[in-house]
C-alpha cells in the first residue's frame, strides 16, 4: 500500500468538513474559494487575533510600553517555540505582528488586489499599512460568520482509522478549550511568527550582557524609538525588512547606519549616503562593544542590532516527534525539521502524503493576496475531486526539482519573477480545465507582467521622488512625467509557463 493510501480515497468522495487554521489575507482568499466550491457541507475558521487583516494588524502601540520581544531566545534558531498572546488591558490578547508605524508595500496596488476588487482610488501606488488593513478586513467581511476569533489551535492529529483530524483550539478569552473532528485541514497561518536570528561566535553572550540591545525587525516600529541611541546602530540583512529599516533610519536620524550583508539584493530599497553597507558578521565582542566582519574590519562601540532575517518555518500546534500515535501524526510532524522550510509538498501547497492536508501562503517573493484565491481555488477543487493529483512519483519529482534547483534550505519556497507567474498561472490553467463554476483566480495580463518585472526600478523611483519632495505618488504616469521612472528596455510583458515547473 503506497504511504498516500490512507486518505487517498477520500479526496472528491468523503471531504464534507474543513478547518482552516487563519482567517488574515490569505485564509480569506482561500475560505471563499472553498465557499464557492459548493461542495463542502461545514467550513470551520479558527482566527487566534481578535479580527481580519493578519499580519497587516498594527500592535506596536499596545506592545511597545511593555517592552515585548518577539524571540523567545538569542540566537533565535528552533522552529516549534509558539509565541504567546500579550494581554492588554483594552484590547485582549494581542499577537505582535511585523507591521510598523512608515511602512508602506513593495508591491504596487495593481498587483495586490483580489480578483474585482480594486484599492480605494486614494491609494497611493505603493500603499500604507493601514489602507491594506482596510483593504483586507474589507475583502474578507464576507466570510465573518465562518470565523471564530480569539480562537488559537493548539493541537492538531491526524486518525488514521476514520481518516479525520483532530483539531483542538483554545478561546483566548475564557480559556475554553475543546476538540473538533474535520475530514481536511487548511492551514493558512502565513509564516511571520517566529524570527529568525542566526547564530555567530558571541551573540549569546553579548546578548546576556546587553540585553536589549539585540532585536528583530518584526519588533521594530519607528525610527523616532532610536534617537537617543548615541552608539552604532547595526542592521543585519538585505531583504526587503533590512534595506526598508536602513533607509527609514538613516533619512530621519541623518547618521551613519551599517547595513551588513551577504548578497545583494533583488528587491527595491531607497538610497541614503547615510547607509554604510558591510560584510556579514564574523562574531561578537563583548567585552569591547565591539563587531568583527568577515573581512577583518570591525564596528566600534555597538549599540543596537537589528536583526532583519526573515521567519523560521513554524506550526507548533503539529505533532513532534515524541508526540506521534498514528502514520498520519508522523507525516505531520516530518513536514518541518530545522524550520527553512516545509517538506514533501506537491505544488507548496499538499503534502504528497496526506492530500487531506493544504498549506498556503508558502512561497517567496509572490503575490500573498492574488496567490491565494489562485492557491485556494486549485486545493477546493482538488478536494471536490475536480483536480485529480497526479501520481506519487510526479508529485515527488516536483518537490525534488525545487530542491535541486532552489536548494534543500531556506530558498526552496522562493518564486522570483518570473517564476511566480508561472506557478500561478499554470495552477490557473488547472483551475480552468476543471470546468465552469466555483473560485478563479486572478489571470496575469501582460501590462502586469511588465509591472512585475518592473517593481524594483519602480519602487526605487517611488522612493526617491517620496524623499525630494514629500509627495507619495498615485500612479506610474506620474513618476514618468516627474522623470523618477521609464519602462525598463528588458521588461517582459509575456512569460512562458514551463509544462512540467515551476
Amino acid at each position: 500500500m503506497r504511504a498516500s493510501a490512507i486518505v487517498w480515497d477520500a479526496i472528491g468522495k468523503k471531504i464534507n468538513s474543513i478547518a482552516v487554521i487563519g482567517a488574515g489575507p490569505v485564509g480569506a482568499g482561500l475560505t471563499k474559494a472553498l465557499l464557492h466550491e459548493k461542495r463542502f457541507q461545514h467550513i470551520k475558521v479558527f482566527e487566534k487575533r481578535s479580527s481580519f487583516g493578519g499580519v497587516w494588524n498594527y500592535t506596536k502601540p499596545m506592545l511597545k510600553t511593555k517592552n515585548i520581544t518577539s524571540c523567545p531566545e538569542i540566537p533565535c534558531e528552533r522552529p516549534h517555540a509558539r509565541n504567546q498572546a500579550h494581554l492588554h488591558h483594552q484590547h485582549g490578547p494581542v499577537f505582535q505582528t511585523p507591521v510598523y508605524k512608515y511602512l508602506d508595500t513593495n508591491v504596487p496596488k495593481y498587483l495586490m488586489e483580489y480578483d474585482n476588487e480594486p484599492f480605494p482610488s486614494n491609494a497611493p501606488l505603493f500603499p500604507l499599512r493601514n489602507q491594506v488593513w482596510d483593504y483586507v478586513v474589507k475583502y474578507s467581511k464576507d466570510i465573518e460568520n465562518l470565523v471564530q476569533f480569539n480562537r488559537e489551535v493548539v493541537k492538531l492529529r491526524y486518525n488514521d482509522s476514520t481518516q479525520t483530524y483532530a483539531v483542538s483550539t483554545t478561546d483566548l478569552l475564557t480559556g475554553h478549550s475543546q476538540t473538533e473532528q474535520f475530514d481536511a485541514v487548511a492551514i493558512a497561518t502565513g509564516f511571520y511568527d517566529l524570527p529568525f536570528v542566526p547564530n555567530r561566535p558571541g551573540l549569546k553572550e553579548w546578548h546576556q550582557e546587553f540585553p536589549s540591545s539585540v532585536m528583530h525587525a518584526k519588533d521594530f516600529d519607528c525610527p523616532e524609538d532610536f534617537e537617543n541611541i548615541d552608539g552604532a546602530i547595526v542592521i543585519v540583512g538585505n531583504s526587503a525588512s533590512g534595506s526598508d529599516l536602513a533607509f527609514e533610519l538613516a533619512t530621519h536620524l541623518k547618521r551613519p547606519i551599517y547595513k551588513s550583508k551577504r548578497s545583494e539584493s533583488a528587491l527595491p530599497s531607497g538610497y541614503d549616503s547615510h547607509i554604510c553597507e558591510v560584510p556579514d558578521i564574523s562574531s561578537f565582542d563583548r567585552q569591547n562593544k565591539r563587531i568583527e566582519l568577515v573581512n577583518g574590519t570591525t564596528i566600534e562601540n555597538v549599540e543596537k542590532v537589528i536583526y532583519c532575517t526573515g521567519y523560521l518555518k513554524s506550526l507548533p500546534f503539529l505533532p513532534k516527534p515524541s508526540e506521534v500515535e498514528s502514520h498520519g501524526d508522523s507525516i505531520l510532524s516530518g513536514l518541518i525539521t530545522d524550520g527553512t522550510r516545509l517538506h514533501n509538498l506537491y505544488n507548496h501547497i499538499v503534502p504528497y502524503h496526506l492530500p487531506t492536508m493544504g498549506i498556503l501562503g508558502l512561497p517567496k517573493y509572490v503575490l500573498p493576496t492574488r496567490l491565494s484565491e489562485t492557491q485556494g481555488a486549485w486545493l477546493a477543487r482538488v478536494w471536490s475531486g475536480r483536480i485529480e493529483l497526479p501520481s506519487l512519483e510526479v508529485m515527488k519529482y516536483y518537490d525534488n526539482w525545487f530542491v535541486e534547483n532552489n536548494g534543500n534550505n531556506g530558498k526552496y519556497h522562493d518564486l522570483n519573477f518570473p517564476m511566480d507567474v508561472q506557478y500561478s498561472q499554470r495552477l490557473n490553467s488547472e483551475i480552468r480545465r476543471a470546468g465552469n463554476g466555483g473560485y478563479f483566480g486572478v489571470e496575469w495580463t501582460g501590462d502586469q507582467i511588465k509591472l512585475r518585472s518592473s517593481i524594483k526600478p519602480l519602487k526605487e523611483g517611488y522612493l526617491a521622488y517620496f524623499k525630494e519632495t514629500g509627495t507619495r505618488a498615485m500612479t506610474v504616469k506620474e513618476l514618468i512625467e516627474k522623470g523618477y521612472f521609464e519602462w525598463p528596455h528588458d521588461a517582459l510583458t509575456t512569460v512562458q509557463v514551463p509544462q512540467i515547473v515551476p
